[in-house]
């Protein structure tokens, strides 16, 4: 039954609840008469809530469209508890953005270690081996030239100067142990040019300090003197032969000298040499204090002391050197932050053979993806997001990457032109999101992204589209994925000579549409040159896109060698495809069945968007859109020869009933009635121009 809960707050401004107490007092605009609001709210829109009738309580109260559903005595929200209770606990929608990362985003405080470290490597000339890849970046022309372009890099604090990118290597060479061997030379002592150099934050290392290195040319490591002589005042001899290696047994001349070397050398001064070389890395650590190991036990003891645990501020400047957030020491420890997962170790994508639910703007939403998934799409990836957008914390940019948990299989594509922002979003997503995998769009036509150096423009820029891919594979620990066209111009392909090197710089499959930019979603595609990239990409799986609205389409597809197909268009005309592929028939569905998919869109909508004003109208609009291609479908009882094409213009005709004809209508006014039947009335002045203008026809 139904039971009366406690409003939280009786202004409808404040919807999460302020315990009855507006925080913007009387300089709200809003009413907080509940009253006063219902008399002036426009009327319900239906007698049932979806939201109600499916959890058993609605969040937007009085704020419903379908409110006198449940509302009860005194506008109280009504409560199902048995339905509530069988909700309860399940995470229906996945990859939400908290507020705690947005706020993360926005003041720049979330850390990109692995994507910084991918960079630095690129702006150092050096490459590095990205994970899942055969070769290293170092072979791509220009990478410099390929980051300075990008004003991300300039914000974060990166420097693609050359004196930057020295001081950036500063760390990595000083701690190697093969340089402190050469620096020290075979004597063992510190020679001056070396202790110039390591005390760099100092500027010049000191007069007697360069004085005494001089004098002492068998001088022991410093820091296995410093440590001995504090705890006795001098060095044990069994400590020295131990941390001298091949010598025997120091002579008198040489220890008085180590100690003046010693003496010399003044704490603050090896304190800031130790910040300059931004503490050695754990293997040096070991070998400096080897001596120690060998050393007697009272010597131990007392030469260790308090030198058992290294500083906290050297542990400190040593992660800050890593650009790795602070560990805990204490307990036991995971490598899973600071170990790479090799190729073979990561996620498969295993796919082939999959119906795949093309990324599609803005009509490939959630609600649109459980309807395809109803009725048999095995593979679902949402709507392409601006990496910049995502990494600014745009809370509609995040709103594409929600995932419905009935989506077994989903990924996100993501577009963008530089290497720097695209590396950071993929390792943003691969520590906030869950999904199977990640694609880069370098197959969108628009001219907006296209101007800007992203989507099909990629294709022309080889060096950026490397370090793209090479980089985003490096921090991401699922297979990256990557949808191209046949080329830019419309006679020139060159799909075939990139999907190879696709192949070597670590993508886990490509996706191929067949046709080129300047094509756009006119004449048909070329399934030939499918088949023969097919060939080229082995065994590396390739999905085949275009032209596929009929099973037959699907089978020709499948027998050009391709490992899958991909379903853009043909799913927004006829969402029953997946089913006609699997039973591999033709299905001549009613008005009827259609117009029940068009209410279960609805639903879907309104529980995923809301269902206030506001809800409502986010699904009216995506709804029309929808519609924009769904009158393109002509009944299967119409037809004089099957299937239809996706490129024939559909010719007027009257249907089999009055909403068969309604349906087919490629009038904005018809759609309008189709959305008012499921909707309710639209509001005054209310227009529609689709968004989309690809009509495909020639």
């Amino acid at each position: 039954g139904s039971e009366p809960s406690v409003p939280s707050c009786p202004a409808p401004c404040c919807p999460q609840g302020c315990g009855g107490q507006c925080h913007f007092g009387p300089r709200c605009r809003f009413l907080h008469d509940v009253s006063q609001y219902l008399a002036a709210k426009p009327a319900d829109l239906g007698q049932r809530c979806v939201l109600f009738d499916t959890f058993g309580r609605c969040p937007y109260g009085v704020t419903c469209r379908f409110g006198q559903a449940h509302l009860g005595d005194g506008h109280q929200n009504l409560v199902n508890a048995s339905l509530v209770q069988q909700w309860e606990g399940k995470v229906l929608v996945r990859n939400g953005l908290s507020k705690e990362l947005q706020q993360q985003l926005r003041k720049r405080k979330f850390s990109f270690h692995k994507a910084e470290e991918f960079l630095r490597g690129l702006r150092a000339g050096k490459g590095g081996k990205a994970t899942g890849s055969s070769t290293e970046v170092s072979n791509c022309t220009g990478p410099q030239e390929g980051l300075r372009d990008s004003p991300e890099l300039q914000e974060q604090g990166g420097d693609p100067r050359p004196e930057a990118l020295q001081s950036s290597r500063g760390a990595e060479d000083a701690a190697k142990p093969e340089v402190l061997q050469t620096s020290r030379g075979a004597e063992g002592a510190v020679k001056p040019e070396v202790l110039q150099n390591s005390l760099g934050a100092e500027g010049a290392a000191k007069p007697e300090v360069l004085q005494s290195s001089q004098r002492a040319e068998d001088t022991p490591k410093p820091e296995v003197l410093q440590n001995s002589q504090r705890a006795e005042g001098a060095p044990n001899p069994e400590a020295l032969q131990n941390s001298r290696g091949d010598e025997d047994a120091p002579k008198p001349e040489v220890l008085q000298s180590s100690r003046e070397a010693d003496d010399a050398a003044k704490p603050e001064v090896l304190q800031s040499s130790q910040r300059a070389e931004d503490a050695p890395r754990p293997e040096a650590l070991q070998s400096s204090r080897g001596a120690e190991d060998a050393a007697k036990p009272e010597a131990l003891q007392n030469s260790r002391g308090a030198e058992d645990a290294p500083k906290p501020e050297v542990t400190r400047n040593s992660q800050e050197a890593d650009g790795a957030p602070s560990i805990p020491t204490l307990g036991p420890l995971t490598d899973e932050d600071i170990t790479k997962l090799r190729p073979c170790e990561k996620k498969k994508l295993e796919i082939q053979g999959k119906l795949y639910l093309a990324p599609l703007t803005t009509c490939g939403n959630l609600p649109f993806r459980r309807i395809c998934k109803r009725f048999g799409a095995d593979v679902t990836c949402g709507e392409m997001a601006v990496c910049t957008n995502l990494l600014q914390g745009q809370s509609s940019e995040w709103a594409l990457l929600k995932r419905h948990h009935t989506e077994d299989i989903f990924g996100v594509q993501l577009e963008g032109a530089f290497p720097d922002t695209m590396t950071k979003c993929a390792e943003l997503l691969n520590r906030t999101i869950d999904v199977d995998f990640v694609d880069i769009n370098v197959g969108c036509p628009i001219d907006l992204v296209y101007k800007k150096g992203g989507g099909c423009a990629l294709m022309t820029r080889s060096n950026k589209f490397e370090q793209i891919v090479r980089g985003m594979n490096s921090v991401l620990d699922v297979p990256l994925t990557v949808k191209i066209r046949t080329g830019v111009q419309e006679k020139v392909n060159v799909a075939h000579k990139i999907i190879p090197r696709i192949r070597e710089w670590g993508a886990s499959m490509v996706t191929l549409h067949g046709r080129s930019r300047e094509q756009r979603y006119t004449r048909s595609a070329d399934w030939a040159y499918i088949a023969e990239c097919a060939r080229l990409a082995s065994p590396m799986p390739l999905f085949g896109n275009g032209d596929i609205l009929s099973y037959e389409d699907a089978n020709r597809a499948m027998q050009m060698g391709v490992s899958g197909i991909m379903i853009a268009r043909g799913a927004l005309i006829k969402p029953w495809l997946f089913t006609e592929i699997k039973e591999q028939r033709h299905w001549d569905i009613s008005s009827r069945e259609r117009f029940d998919i068009l209410k279960d869109f609805t639903n879907f909508g309104l529980e995923h968007w809301g269902s206030d004003t506001q809800g409502v109208e986010k699904t009216r609009k995506f709804l029309l859109e929808w519609l924009s291609f769904l009158c393109r479908y002509i009944p299967v009882g119409l037809l004089e020869h099957l299937p239809q094409k996706i490129n024939e213009r559909p010719p007027y005709y009257l249907g089999r009933d009055y909403l068969e004809t309604l349906m087919a209508s490629q009038n904005v006014d018809d759609w309008i009635k189709i959305s008012e039947l499921l909707l309710g009335p639209v509001p005054p002045s209310f227009t529609f121009l689709p968004k989309h203008k690809a009509n495909s026809y020639r």
